[in-house]
């Protein structure tokens, strides 16, 4: 029931889909792991978005890969550098989150996620898009379908899906989308991991699946309210502080001027405010001055973590980072 429930969801956002070419996971966490495991080798190379989510550093690294960034313009991944890191590095698998990009909120345009589908198949590439922060809008822009349906029939196109951010974290249902032969593949390495996800989830998944459309909107358009609210409290308070408004997604992406996020990051903590740094969404140390800030709390929260990080932003400035923080 689930398979085809999912299917159906894929089918009605214009990815036809049947319930065979479906995998049921533990979240979208664990379809990542599950194509890492099926495509990557020791030394193998994976291209990622630059910067990228924190987490696939551990998965793909744990593989014994080697990550390759490429960096983004406002439309997503950058088709000219892709290329360029195609035919140096020949990359076993591209991983990119066509819809909200963690952590910079970006949307992939229908033309660009076309591009990257096409050059992928040419290159031979597996691609892994992960669309786990798909909750939209209704006032906002219109989210293309996932790219897989712009790739060629010859390509190969892995599509996670989740609950866990568009309706409750503690609901740990994701899915991956692939063609009937690598679903198979990839159902046997989900046996072998855990042998199947819990029943009664799978169940709740399916009932709620018929309203996802319904419940993430309502979820954006709270988003949408405290975006504006934490850009307003920014502007106010910290208006050194520079970033883009991101399209979706939970956080902004906030560059600081002349300091090194890793260490505001640790004042932060004096004052009671826990940030992750760029440092942790790009090792090559290109995004090392920015913060992933969420905004997806109570207005009373974004409110008191704002004047906390005003406070500390206040104290770097003035006497520097402090005695037991380490100036990297």
């Amino acid at each position: 029931m689930l398979r085809e429930r999912i299917a159906e969801h894929f089918t009605e956002g214009g990815l036809p889909t049947s319930p065979d070419e479906i995998v049921v996971t533990t979240g979208a966490h664990q379809a990542i792991a599950l194509a890492t495991q099926m495509y990557l080798r020791t030394g193998a190379a994976v291209a990622i978005e630059q910067p990228s989510w924190p987490g696939c550093f551990d998965l793909f690294g744990a593989a014994g890969g080697r990550v390759v960034g490429v960096p983004l313009d406002d439309a997503g991944i950058r088709p000219d550098l892709l290329e360029a890191a195609f035919a140096e590095h020949q990359p076993a698998m591209l991983f990119v989150m066509p819809t909200f990009h963690n952590p910079t909120g970006r949307l992939m345009s229908a033309n660009r996620r076309r591009q990257v589908a096409e050059l992928a198949a040419r290159h031979q590439v597996v691609v892994v898009e992960d669309n786990a922060y798909s909750a939209w809008d209704p006032a906002g822009p219109e989210i293309p379908p996932p790219l897989a349906a712009y790739a060629p029939d010859d390509a190969e196109v892995l599509t996670i899906g989740s609950v866990s951010k568009a309706v409750w974290g503690g609901l740990r249902i994701g899915w991956i989308r692939a063609s009937r032969p690598l679903a198979e593949r990839l159902a046997r390495h989900k046996a072998l991991a855990d042998l199947g996800s819990p029943v009664i989830d799978q169940a709740l998944t399916a009932r709620l699946l018929p309203r996802l459309t319904e419940l993430t909107s309502a979820r954006a358009r709270l988003a949408t309210v405290r975006k504006k609210l934490m850009g307003e409290l920014l502007t106010d308070r910290l208006p050194d502080w520079e970033w883009s408004p991101p399209v979706g997604g939970s956080a902004l992406w906030v560059r600081l001027p002349d300091t090194d996020a890793r260490v505001f990051a640790q004042v932060a903590l004096r004052h009671g405010v826990e940030v992750v740094a760029g440092q942790a969404m790009d090792p090559s140390g290109a995004h090392d001055d920015y913060l992933r800030v969420p905004f997806a709390y109570s207005e009373q929260v974004l409110d008191d973590a704002v004047t906390r990080l005003s406070r500390a932003w206040q104290e770097l400035r003035r006497h520097g980072p402090g005695p037991g923080v380490p100036v990297v």
